[in-house]
Parts: C-alpha cells; sequence; structure tokens
C-alpha cells in the first residue's frame, strides 16, 4: 500500500476504537497484463465520468478527480487520481479512501474555483438545476465540502420586476461553467429545458460586490452565439426574433426539443472569448463551435463534427464515441497548460476503453490537442467493462486461487457483450500474482449473453470445478467442466439454461453452496429485485436437479432506496461458513454490502448483523468474494462494482482488523492533552485495565516516529524534537483475549 495512502487512511477515518472485523484492510496483489505489471490494479474500473482538476492532497499540484457515472441508474462514485510525477508526465496514483469524504451527488459533478480562494468548489446536478458545495479543505482536512447554495437561481427578468427562477440544467448533460466575460467571477451557459438555444447566465458578484464569491446571476442572453443545436447539429443564426417564456417550450421547425447536451468552454485561440466544444446525447461525435465574437457579444462563425482534428491539418483522432460523448478542460500532464479528456455520458457506450486523452502540445497560449490514448487510468487497473463479477478458483490445478471475472458487457463497436476474464496466479500461494491469460474465457462471448455472473462447483460429482452462470434473463446456464480430477479445467461443453427454470426477478446472480448440508451443492441466486432465492439441488450428485423452496429466503432484502434506485436491489450473495455457523454477504444496487447471520432453521428469517460491512461502499451494484486467497487461514474480501473493477481487502495488509466498535466510550476513555502540544502530551487510559499498552506516532507520510511504551494509566509522552504539524496517535491496548487501538489527531504547535 502507498505510504500516501496510508496517511490519508489514518488522517481521514473516525478516529475512534476498533477491533476485529468482518473483511479486513484494504491492501493490493500485483497484477500483470501483457507484460506490464499494472500501477493501480484494483482501481475500480471507469466508466462514462465527468473529469475535473483538485489539489486533494494540498502538496500545491492539481491531480485528477473523476466523477463516474458507473451504471444507467446515475448513481457514481468520486475516483480520485494523484498526480505524482514531474511536470510533464501522466504518472498517478489511486487514492481510494478519499471518496469517501465526498458529499454523494448523483448524475453529474465538476470542480470550479467561484470565489477565487484556489480551492475548486463543487458544482454538481440536483432536480432540474444546479448545487454548490464550497471547498473549505486544508491540508488537515484536504476533503471537506460544504453546502452553499441547494440550487443556483438566475434572475429571468434583469431590467425590471425581478423574477428568479432556477438555471436549468439537465441531469444527463454538464452545464458550461467559465468566466464568459473575463469579469473574475463565474457565469453559467447552460440549455434550457426546452433545449435548442444556448442560454447565458451572468454572474453580478464582481458587478454589485467587486468580488467574485458570491453566485448571483441575471439572465442576459436567451441564445448566446446566436446559434441553435439540435439532431448532432449547429446551425448559425438561428435566434428567434422574440425570446422564450420562462419555462416554455420552444419549437423549431414545429417541433419540440428538450435539453441533454455537456457544454465545454475554452479559448482555443486566445482571442479572449470563449469557444465550445459540445457534446449531445443523441450524438456519437462532439461539435465545435469557433466564437467569432467577442467576449461581450459571442457570435459562433465557425463549426466541425471532426474536433480536435480541425483544421484538418491538425491530423489528431476525432472525439467519437457510440453514445454521448463529452470533453473536460484539464490540466493532465501538470504543465500548466490544460489538455482535453473525452469520455461517454451515457449507460451503454465505450466502458473499456472509455477515457480518452489529448495533450496540448500547443507552446502559444491558443490549444493543439493531439490524442495520445483512448484508455488513460484505465490501462493501469483492471477493467472489465461495465460492471465486474469476481470468482476466485484453482482454474489450472496447480494449487493456486486464480482469477475469474464475469462481467455485464464489454463494448465491442455497437454493443455490450458478456465475457469471463481469466488472471492466472503466477506467484506463489502466499503471494499471489495474477497475470492476464484471457478476456474472453471459454470463448463465452459467442453465446451473446449479457450480465455473466459466475460460481464454480463441482456438481456432476466427476472431481472437477464446473461453472454456472447466470445471467440478464434470469436462467442459469452450465459450463460443464470435462477435465476430471486434478487436470486443468477444460470447458468444453455449454448447457443453455439446462435446468429449465427462470427466476422471478432478473438478472440472476448464482452461488453454488451446500446450503442444508446434505452433501449436494444447492442453487442461491441473487436477484434484480433485491431478493435471494432458494433451490434446493434435489437430484443425485451425479445429476444435479434444482427445486424451488423459495423466493425470499431468509426474507433477505438489499432494495435500495426507492427515490433513487427504483425497485431495484441487484443482490448478489456470497455464502460462507465461518467456524461458528453459515454467515452471507450480500452485495446490493446501492454499493454496500449486507452482512447476515444464517440460523440452522433454514425457514427462519436471516437475522441481519451490519447492512454497511465496515463501511465499504466501492460503487453501485457490488459484488463480494470472500476467500483466503493468500493461505494465511483467514479470508480476504474481493469487491467488485459496476465500474468494471475490482478493490482487494487483505487479511495481510499491515493495517488490518479495523472496524469501530466500542465507539464513543473507549474514546472517552483514552484522552490525550494538551491540544495543540509544544513539548509533552499527557496520555491517560482512564482506569482502563491492561496487560500492555504504547503510543504510536506518525505523521502525515504514514510514517512511524516514535513509541512510548505506558507503565501506568497516566503517562507523559516527549514531542519536543518533532517539527510542527499535524500527527496521529496510535494508542495501542492490549490483554489476554483483546487488542485495541484508539487513534488520536494532534496539533504540535511550535
Amino acid at each position: 500500500m502507498p505510504v500516501f495512502l496510508i496517511a490519508l487512511l489514518f488522517f481521514l477515518l473516525p478516529l475512534t476504537g476498533f477491533t476485529q472485523q468482518l473483511a479486513t484492510a484494504r491492501d493490493t496483489i500485483a497484477v500483470i497484463e501483457n507484460g506490464k505489471t499494472l500501477k493501480m490494479p484494483w482501481a475500480n474500473g471507469i466508466n462514462y465520468s465527468n473529469a475535473s482538476n483538485l489539489d486533494v492532497n494540498y502538496d500545491g499540484v492539481k491531480d485528477l478527480v473523476l466523477y463516474d457515472r458507473v451504471n444507467h441508474i446515475n448513481t457514481g462514485r468520486f475516483r480520485c487520481f494523484i498526480k505524482t510525477g514531474p511536470a510533464g508526465t501522466t504518472t498517478y496514483s489511486y487514492a481510494p479512501e478519499l471518496s469517501y469524504y465526498f458529499p454523494t451527488v448523483y448524475n453529474w459533478a465538476v470542480f470550479y474555483d467561484y470565489n477565487c480562494d484556489g480551492r475548486e468548489d463543487l458544482f454538481c446536478s440536483t432536480n432540474s438545476g444546479i448545487k454548490v458545495f464550497r471547498n473549505e479543505g486544508s491540508a488537515a482536512n484536504p476533503i471537506n465540502f460544504v453546502l452553499f447554495k441547494n440550487i443556483l437561481l438566475s434572475d429571468y427578468n434583469p431590467t425590471s420586476t425581478p423574477f428568479l427562477g432556477n438555471i436549468y440544467a439537465s441531469p444527463v448533460g454538464v452545464p458550461g461553467i467559465t468566466d464568459v466575460d473575463n469579469d473574475g467571477d463565474l457565469d453559467i451557459l447552460s440549455f434550457s429545458s426546452q433545449g435548442v438555444f444556448l442560454e447565458y447566465h451572468q454572474n453580478q458578484s464582481k458587478e454589485l460586490y467587486n468580488h467574485c464569491d458570491s453566485l448571483v446571476f441575471d439572465y442576459v442572453d436567451y441564445c448566446w452565439g446566436k446559434f441553435s443545436e439540435s439532431s448532432c447539429a449547429i446551425s448559425l443564426n438561428q435566434c428567434l426574433p422574440i425570446p422564450p417564456v420562462y419555462g416554455n417550450s420552444i419549437k423549431v421547425d414545429g417541433k419540440t426539443y428538450h435539453a441533454g447536451s455537456c457544454i465545454t468552454c475554452l479559448d482555443s485561440d486566445n482571442d479572449r472569448d470563449k469557444d465550445l466544444i459540445l457534446g449531445d446525447i443523441s450524438c456519437n461525435h462532439v461539435q465545435f463551435a469557433l466564437n467569432n465574437g467577442d467576449s461581450s457579444a459571442a457570435f459562433i462563425g465557425d463549426t466541425t463534427m471532426m474536433y480536435p482534428n480541425f483544421p484538418a491539418k491538425n491530423n489528431t483522432t476525432r472525439i467519437k464515441l457510440n453514445i454521448f460523448p463529452c470533453a473536460y478542460y484539464v490540466d493532465v500532464d501538470g504543465d500548466n497548460k490544460k489538455d482535453l479528456i473525452a469520455t461517454p455520458s451515457a449507460f451503454g457506450s465505450e466502458n473499456y476503453k472509455s477515457v480518452w486523452y489529448y495533450n496540448n502540445t500547443s507552446l502559444t497560449p491558443t490549444v493543439n490537442f493531439q490524442f495520445v490514448k483512448n484508455n488513460f487510468l484505465q490501462e493501469e487497473m483492471i477493467e472489465v467493462g461495465q460492471n465486474a463479477f469476481p470468482l476466485v478458483m484453482d482454474e489450472n490445478a496447480d494449487g493456486k486461487p486464480d482469477l475469474l471475472l464475469g462481467t455485464y458487457g464489454f463494448y465491442t463497436g455497437n454493443t455490450l457483450v458478456s465475457r469471463l476474464t481469466l488472471y492466472r496466479n503466477i506467484g506463489t500461494t502466499a503471494q499471489p500474482v495474477f497475470s492476464l491469460i484471457t478476456q474472453d474465457y471459454a470463448g463465452l462471448s459467442a453465446q451473446s449473453l449479457f450480465h455473466l455472473m459466475p460460481t464454480a462447483g463441482d456438481i456432476d460429482n466427476d472431481g472437477d470445478q464446473d461453472l454456472i452462470m447466470g445471467n440478464s434473463t434470469g436462467q442459469i446456464h452450465w459450463l460443464e467442466n470435462t477435465a476430471g480430477a486434478g487436470n486443468p479445467c477444460n470447458f468444453s461443453i455449454f448447457k443453455n439454461n439446462p435446468f429449465g427454470f427462470t427466476t422471478i426477478s432478473a438478472e440472476a446472480a448464482p452461488q453454488l453452496f451446500d446450503i442444508n448440508q446434505d452433501g449436494k451443492l444447492d442453487l442461491l441466486i441473487g436477484m434484480k429485485n433485491g431478493r435471494i432465492a432458494y433451490y434446493r439441488n434435489t437430484g443425485t450428485s451425479a445429476v444435479p436437479a434444482f427445486s424451488l423452496i423459495s423466493n425470499t429466503f431468509g426474507n433477505v432484502n438489499v432494495q435500495g432506496n426507492p427515490s433513487i434506485y427504483g425497485i431495484d436491489g441487484y443482490a448478489i450473495p456470497y455464502f460462507f461458513n465461518d467456524g461458528n455457523g453459515t454467515k452471507l454477504l450480500v452485495g446490493s444496487i446501492s454499493g454496500n454490502v449486507y452482512y447476515y447471520d444464517v440460523p440452522a432453521n433454514l425457514s427462519q428469517n436471516f437475522v441481519l448483523v451490519n447492512a454497511s460491512v465496515n463501511n465499504y461502499n466501492e460503487g453501485a451494484q457490488s459484488a463480494p468474494f470472500f476467500v483466503d486467497v493468500n493461505n494465511d487461514g483467514k479470508r480476504d474480501l474481493f469487491l467488485g462494482n459496476a465500474g468494471g473493477g475490482l478493490s482487494f481487502f487483505s487479511s495481510a495488509s499491515p493495517f488490518v482488523n479495523l472496524q469501530e466498535v466500542d465507539g464513543l466510550s473507549l474514546e472517552q476513555k483514552v484522552t490525550v492533552f494538551p491540544n495543540p502540544c509544544s513539548t509533552q502530551l499527557n496520555v491517560s487510559l482512564n482506569a482502563l485495565e491492561f496487560e500492555k499498552a504504547n503510543v504510536k506516532i506518525y505523521d502525515m507520510s504514514g510514517r512511524e516516529l516514535q513509541e512510548t511504551i505506558a507503565v501506568s494509566n497516566e503517562f507523559t509522552v516527549e514531542v519536543s524534537d518533532l517539527p510542527a504539524g499535524l500527527y496521529l496517535l496510535a494508542v495501542h491496548i492490549q490483554n489476554k483475549s483483546t487488542q485495541r487501538t484508539v487513534y488520536k489527531k494532534c496539533l504540535k504547535s511550535e
């Protein structure tokens, strides 16, 4: 684990008591693809993202933050990538913990500095408009966004009696947020709810208050640039003679249009006015609009669908993605010149090579975007398209666990096709190393399946592991292994729905598990409605047959918030025995992982232990697989998500077994004072009984600086040699049967 991530984990997690948890701490396993070791293999995948610059670690260098709309519901996660290399390079490290500290948002999210304090603020989608969070982060508290405006309003009658209405922003597009008039505050360009014409909402902060830290807007132009946009084309000089009435539909050629566009603003030719790159929900290309006017009177005079191969002598690749490409003007290589990232903005588009990077090679303040790669960041991570469903099994019978991934689908030119991806373990049983073997294992792409979710088990009692797969239709398929005991798998026979049933709610996420302990593998199937179906194996050990026992097994229900997810739940079960009975982990549409105790009497309701195991949420449609992968006798957690990637939590991590327990009671029993301190810290364990106790001090890089052994419940820690700054104290308390650690922040003054 990178030292920086360890430090962030310490300084951002709630500082309370900890003890052993079910699934362990974030870690990594080396992954190799095509002879190259991936730099951030467990970075969760990327599908359809908004890209922004944001200094998330307060080192003075702008990092990249992607808000990834991972699925069709437009729920997403922030993905933080820390700029690590020198200026002019594109080396990044992944900081997964940081995503947990952003506000919960939906649809789209971008970062711009509205109050000129040098920190980008968060502009995001809200109901028919734009919501704003102010960035109040600091080196001690890097991710801290405070709600500033629930919705941005504009005066739609600025020359007479004020009429305030929300600035419309489509939930499927992104408005243009930029300083249009070059007066130092952020203005907004947005298509209205009727679409076609671009509205200009001028920020009055400078005009009214002579500063930039207010978001007060006047609607000053209903047809900025004097053009209309519809049907994937820009028409020049198309303004209506009379401005439309607020809220009314606009008709062009007798048709009513609606908005669904991404608006990227940039001064491409350094003439101090804003040009546009437009992406539209119905298009597979972007449109560039050149402003031949000025900052006070925009006039779009030239357009192209070939951007950035414009003019053609640029000799670069045009932005063309099959559904709704959008462009983002950001500095990727840290050279203080903004580059271009293009990604799709809708479900069902390119998802495997969906981050297109164009480097700005211009030697002047103009732009010259040259295509570099179509899988920026994705090339360094496990990325299997839409969704990742992990399965750990010994595929080549060498005694080491391999990794097999199902997926909803890879984008393959014009559609999504499900495949199985195999990473074979070329390391050891104690230190696995996964190497990519194939992205179409057993040639399953030929079956034209969707949402392919695998499970393994010997259901025909021939000594080898067969594959059972559910898919989007709710059916179960059998990929028979004919290799025989002790041999590498040979999946040569595909059996389409051989058991003759379809679940009542598709999709079907199966697990083979002997739930009733009769020596035969049963089928437990998670369904789209958030429930689990139990099909008992009523056949023989050699000839399986499955009979439905319950469509609401254990009364498990992981359905998401109906206002966000509708009726969906996407239950993905993982049953296991831990020596104290049967347990169940269930992935869900929300990304939370649920944990249940399974009673011996299977007709009873399962007991919900935790609706969010360890507070892990790596992205929507979580898919857990909980197995000992490093042969240390402790289970490790693979967690897939809708982004097409994985995270990995290992019992071998140096910071394992960290979960809140005892909460405030233990926190209150351990006190550290004074804080801030200068030369000494007093530590009080307040009558806690212990056999051993110590205090370790870590700096912001995660380095252990010193250790003090406790000789009584009250003792002193010398800190006079430490430089001024923020530190983390780990107070470790040990008895015969328990070990607990309490974390405290401490500020050392001069």
